[in-house]
């Protein structure tokens, strides 16, 4: 990691490498290399890393709005003080068109128990029946170089490890897809167990917590992080373990009869059980879990599930017709700390 100043400005510049396929969408759909995505992607993980420190939701907005730039009205308008580069690295950036399979797992819910194929599970719209769409291949390095001011360096140098451990970038990121690491001189990995946590409890709760991650979330067992290790570096292997924990872990949470039901707390919408009351299938709440494909501190390629909690909206119906979140989350917790396949990160493997 490469640091120098001009004019009240430092520069770092790392390696980005892709571990999952990465659906990057250009004009057409098809992948392409982009700054627009990882500008986004700071701006998330920056909301984490520095979220909690800030008062309220519009000291977020503005603080944001200083260094990444706003466009809220004509009043408030201002440009990013955040610049980056990204090029490919020569001779190991590849965009590919090849299908992509990793086996099969069967669905409870379609046809009495069919088997779906586990890449179509977990990138459903870029990945098709028939084919999927141009994507960055696995192994594919870029090269970025980033650009802040020089008060921001502390956070700026906090955020990329935020990114490194658990950031996904492009289509059905949530899902693993888009999964990447950074590297570079002076940039070492930073193990889960040291990132910044607040109990679940408080993260969830309607009286502390926040309608948006400001946190990473802990409970009595550690950071709410679950982690698989996968031999040989096989991407391949990692999301199947994640799709079949996914799916399973989905599929225990209750969604039968018709009507709202835990599962909706998950995320929204669910596949056949869409509900009026919050927006029928147009209507938008992403999932607090997010999967990934990941590079330890010790550099093996490892699969991790992360919960990034957070209060659920106030205008989701829920409240009078559900238990606490904080329970169905329990058993969410529950389920993945009984997989003999996972581990706490940082925890008995």
């Amino acid at each position: 990691m490469i640091i120098t100043r001009y004019h009240k400005t430092e520069t770092l510049q790392l390696t980005v490498e892709f571990l999952t396929p990465t659906f990057l969408g250009g004009a057409d759909q098809n992948a392409e290399l982009r700054a627009a995505p990882f500008k986004n992607l700071l701006r998330q993980w920056w909301r984490v890393a520095v979220g909690s420190r800030l008062a309220n939701h519009t000291a977020l907005l503005q603080a944001e709005g200083d260094l990444f730039g706003s466009v809220l009205d004509e009043n408030q308008a201002s440009a990013s003080r955040v610049r980056l580069a990204l090029t490919p690295v020569e001779g190991a950036f590849l965009l590919s068109e090849k299908g992509i399979f990793f086996g099969k797992t069967p669905h409870p819910e379609v046809k009495g128990g069919m088997a779906v194929e586990n890449a179509l599970y977990l990138g459903f719209g870029p990945i098709t029946l028939k084919n999927s769409k141009r994507y960055i291949a696995p192994g594919s390095k870029a090269n970025l170089l980033l650009s802040f001011p020089c008060e921001e360096k502390a956070h700026m140098v906090d955020l990329l490890h935020y990114i490194d451990a658990f950031g996904t970038i492009g289509s059905r990121s949530r899902n693993g897809w888009g999964s990447l690491s950074l590297s570079g001189e002076g940039f070492a990995k930073k193990d889960v167990q040291t990132f910044a946590t607040a109990p679940v409890s408080h993260l969830v709760s309607d009286k502390q917590g926040r309608q948006y991650p400001s946190l990473l979330g802990a409970d009595s067992k550690g950071v709410l992080c679950w982690e698989v290790d996968v031999q040989k570096g096989d991407w391949k292997a990692t999301m199947q373990s994640l799709a079949e924990t996914y799916m399973t872990l989905r599929t225990k949470i209750n969604i039968k009869p018709q009507g709202l039901k835990e599962r909706h707390l998950l995320g929204y919408p669910v596949t056949n059980h869409a509900l009026t009351e919050w927006g029928g299938n147009n209507g938008r709440m992403p999932s607090q879990l997010r999967l990934m494909v990941k590079r330890s501190p010790d550099d093996q390629m490892v699969g991790r599930i992360l919960h990034l909690p957070h209060c659920l909206p106030e205008d989701k119906p829920w409240k009078n017709n559900l238990g606490p979140p904080l329970d169905i989350w329990r058993s969410v917790h529950a389920h993945l700390d009984a997989n003999k396949h996972f581990h706490r990160c940082g925890g008995t493997r």
